[in-house]
């Protein structure tokens, strides 16, 4: 048994990639983990002016995309955990693949990001000891 790390941004993308990490995940009989970073780069700390509510709805954004993976988890056999917290992706997925001891980390091809996930998983491929897989759409425009 091991442990998956699955990070999403709620984008299409991030649920084919969660999609795959569940079904992995069942057939290996490993724990789900699924992390939902808010870029800090991009959104400050909230406060409470109107200039903040982009980052008050990014940390909603975060907490509604880690719920729905846990839902569409909710038929499957697995254990999931969830969290959200706040940094630069790559290095919050990769201290978050330390503390969970992930044997996998799984990330969609791209999504909702400035950088797109494919860029952050590319970062976290190059700079992770782990194994990572960047899973591809499944449909083309």
């Amino acid at each position: 048994m091991g442990t998956i790390l699955l990070a999403t941004d709620g984008s299409e993308y991030a649920r084919e990639a969660a999609t795959e990490a569940i079904e992995l995940a069942t057939a290996g009989g490993h724990d789900l983990h699924v992390i939902c970073v808010v870029d800090e780069r991009k959104f400050g700390e909230p406060a409470l002016s109107s200039g903040e509510l982009a980052t008050i709805y990014a940390e909603d954004h975060a907490d509604v995309s880690v719920r729905e993976v846990m839902q569409m988890a909710d038929a499957s056999d697995v254990t999931v955990d969830g969290d959200t917290r706040r940094g630069t992706p790559h290095e919050v997925i990769l201290e978050y693949a330390d503390e969970v001891d992930a044997t996998l980390v799984v990330v969609g091809e791209q999504g909702d990001h400035d950088e797109h996930f494919s860029g952050v998983g590319r970062t976290v491929d190059e700079l992770s000891e782990r194994e990572v897989r960047v899973v591809k759409a499944s449909s083309t425009e």
